[in-house]
């Protein structure tokens, strides 16, 4: 018999915006780096968080967003670290 954490709606929704902003922030990330790193590509985050769950997964997704940091790196990420 498998384990099942039971929560509640409000806590799935700012789960639900959490990954939502990871996922795409590396799907973003991965085709244009330079507008998910902009105030428009954190706009976008926010806007699909709150298509998924409402203001709950916006309150996720803006803990992701700015307590969490960058969850990928860019090749020039890369480059400048290794050059050093």
């Amino acid at each position: 018999m498998g384990f099942k954490l039971k929560t509640g709606k409000t806590v799935n929704k700012i789960l639900a915006g959490a990954g939502v902003v990871t996922l795409l922030g590396l799907v973003g990330n991965m085709v244009a780096p330079g507008f998910m790193s902009s105030t428009m590509g954190k706009a976008v985050e926010g806007i699909a968080a709150y298509g998924v769950g409402g203001v709950e997964s916006v309150v996720g997704a803006a803990a992701t967003m700015f307590a969490g940091g960058r969850t990928t790196s860019t090749a020039l990420d890369n480059t400048l670290t290794e050059s050093l």
